[in-house]
């Protein structure tokens, strides 16, 4: 299981977090009101924006990340289950970003809750916050001038035991086969006029 990362400041997130202070080569945004109605459209936001991103590999993992980082926000900005749609007096909007680097990409939820989540000991891993703990390879809140950013990046690519990426392999078509540890005739040759080429020059 991944370990989470809080952190807490006054500058936007990606700014502060060192891995994260390359610029983005690619960004897309949607802008949302809290309501249980935003988590299926982040699913789809997110889903849509990979797939135009050639991220195929991540979409599933984080439109997992998405749907419990969303319903986070709902349930800390949005209205109670209980409240008409006739009583709401007033909607608190919430805004989703995809960020992507060239290693790993990073999804964002600001709402404008006053205080950062805290994971005090260990999410239980079917929760929200350890759904999230376990597929993003770092996770974090902070408050900032555009509100609270709950963030979670995910590795673009497999990562092995020493954290490289892990690329499927490409097998190289097998090289002939060199008996008796000396060239075959027509390479020697091929050299041979090589050499004597170069010594006429």
């Amino acid at each position: 299981m991944n370990a989470s990362v809080q952190v807490h400041g006054e500058l936007p997130v990606h700014t502060e977090i060192p891995r994260m202070r390359e610029e983005p080569r690619f960004c897309d945004s949607l802008d949302l009101v809290a309501l249980p109605t935003a988590v299926s459209v982040a699913r789809m936001f997110v889903a849509d924006t990979l797939r135009r991103w050639h991220a195929l590999f991540i979409e599933e993992h984080m439109e997992v990340v998405a749907v419990e980082m969303v319903s986070l926000a709902v349930a800390a900005t949005g209205p109670s289950e209980a409240t008409s749609w006739s009583a709401l007096t007033e909607l608190s909007p919430i805004r989703l970003q995809l960020l992507g680097y060239q290693r790993h990409i990073v999804f964002e939820v600001t709402d404008t809750h006053t205080e950062a989540l805290e994971l005090a000991g260990e999410a239980p891993p079917d929760s929200g916050l350890g759904l999230v703990t376990t597929l993003a390879s770092r996770w974090g809140s902070a408050i900032t001038p555009r509100g609270r950013v709950n963030w979670a990046e995910l590795d673009v690519y497999e990562r092995t035991e020493a954290g490289l990426p892990r690329r499927a392999s490409t097998p190289s078509p097998k090289p002939p086969a060199v008996t008796g540890g000396s060239l075959p005739e027509h390479d020697y040759d091929f050299l041979q006029r090589v050499h004597n080429g170069l010594g006429r020059l």
